[in-house]
């Protein structure tokens, strides 16, 4: 394992100096960001240079923003959307590259978020415009396939970043994700770990704790190893196909909210070490 990255859904209710504490209490080397959460500390007045001085002064490194939606072929906002979740994606490519270099991440997270129809041949040639230009600036980009999307399983996931073949374009593959699309073991074992940039864990129980899949997501996920999916299984396989390279938790849940940092960071740790 070469990184150990906080994802910030486990910290999505703190401000940035209790998210680098819960990752230094951790051990972790590296932090995602929701580009929301950059917009709103840069609107409430902190300069892009200090806050990546602090992310610097505690040791970590800012992984990936994530996650970015407007990549797709003729994005546009549904009416009526909410306005709690137009927020969380309404980020053009500009600000999404800004952001990246205002922080000094190394990746952006790229999704379907809204679950609209798209030829696959589309996404595939979109997703592989964007990596090029990603690529002018030094950065990787990931794929995360969501069962909640118009993307919603391992296959369907892989066939885009197959499809694509840019070298600095690979999987984010979250274990919640999979299990709630339907585990294919048989074929996460084809696909070459090389291409699975980064993995996310989460458990859950296998029954939906709230009425919708989105909100079971948003709010009820587990630690690894705290539910009821097989998460050490996964992880031996994407073990023996070389892919425990950059592993961290993401949890989505009411519980870890009412942590505080620390304790989260420590659970975070602990949870990450059950399967390291």
């Amino acid at each position: 394992m070469n990184r150990r990255v906080l994802w910030a859904a486990n910290v999505r209710t703190k401000p940035l100096e209790d998210r680098l504490a819960a990752a230094r209490v951790g051990g972790f080397t590296h932090m995602s960001l929701f580009p929301i959460d950059w917009r709103s500390w840069r609107n409430a007045g902190a300069t892009a240079r200090d806050m990546r001085a602090r992310i610097s002064d505690a040791g970590i490194r800012v992984l990936a923003v994530d996650p970015f939606v407007q990549w797709v072929p003729d994005f546009a906002m549904p009416a009526g959307y909410p306005a709690d979740y137009r927020g969380f994606i309404d980020f053009a490519e500009a600000d999404i590259l800004r952001i990246a270099e205002e922080s000094g991440a190394e990746a952006i997270n790229c999704v379907e978020g809204l679950g609209a129809p798209h030829p696959q041949a589309a996404l595939i040639e979109a997703f592989g415009a964007f990596a090029d230009r990603a690529a002018t600036h030094g950065l990787r980009v990931t794929f995360e396939f969501m069962p909640i999307s118009s993307v919603p399983a391992l296959r369907d996931g892989w066939a885009i970043v197959s499809g694509a073949d840019r070298a600095n374009a690979g999987l984010c593959f979250d274990t919640w994700h999979y299990f709630r699309s339907g585990a294919d073991d048989a074929l996460l074992r084809t696909i070459p770990g090389a291409k699975i940039f980064e993995v996310q864990l989460a458990d859950a129980l296998r029954a939906l704790q709230a009425p919708t899949l989105s909100e079971d997501l948003l709010r009820f996920r587990r630690l690894p190893g705290e539910g009821e999916l097989d998460i050490a299984g996964v992880a031996a396989i994407l073990k023996a196909i070389g892919a425990w390279t950059s592993v961290g938790p993401e949890v989505f849940a009411d519980a870890m909210d009412a942590r505080d940092a620390l304790d989260a960071g420590r659970a975070c740790a602990e949870s990450l070490r059950r399967f390291a």
